[in-house]
């Protein structure tokens, strides 16, 4: 008798088996990986635009992700001239900022980012700022690390 229970399980648990595999058990989506770069709409400041030492440089940028935003870095550094050598001549010192956040909401694909602190200086270490055209490079990275980079270029005088 209870060898014929044993036999009676297994050929249960054969049957449900078969069973399930007839009905072609759920299987899980497969995942999908976030290849797409976010977006940057940059505002403010606009191409060309010229600024003082001294001078407030207002930052205003759309920011948009396909799944979430992560984070923003901003980069001014100056554009370097190639072929010009100075002699004799006490050189400005090139200014630069550099500005990382992850102000953005959790979660959101959409972010509009006002700043009003970038502050060009009137001299650094006792030296004046150098004029010249200066790149405004702002770098957006979402949620999965694929990262974006939009760039205008602006003067100081």
């Amino acid at each position: 008798m209870k060898t014929a229970i044993k036999h009676l399980i297994v050929i249960i648990l054969l049957i449900t088996v078969v069973d399930g595999c007839k009905k072609g058990g759920t299987t899980p989506d497969p995942i999908i990986p976030d290849t797409t770069l976010p977006s940057i709409t940059i505002t403010k400041p606009t191409a060309g635009q010229a600024f003082v030492p001294g001078n407030t440089i207002t930052f205003q940028a759309n920011f948009s992700d396909n799944e979430k935003l992560a984070s923003y870095e901003i980069a001014i550094v100056k554009v370097i001239a190639t072929g010009l050598i100075l002699k004799n001549v006490v050189a400005p010192v090139d200014w630069s900022y550099t500005k990382s956040s992850t102000s953005f909401t959790s979660g959101v694909k959409l972010q509009e980012v006002n700043l009003t602190d970038i502050i060009i200086p009137m001299d650094i270490g006792g030296k004046p700022v150098s004029p010249g055209k200066y790149n405004f490079k702002v770098t957006c990275l979402d949620g999965s690390g694929n990262k974006k980079e939009n760039a205008v270029e602006i003067n100081i005088n």
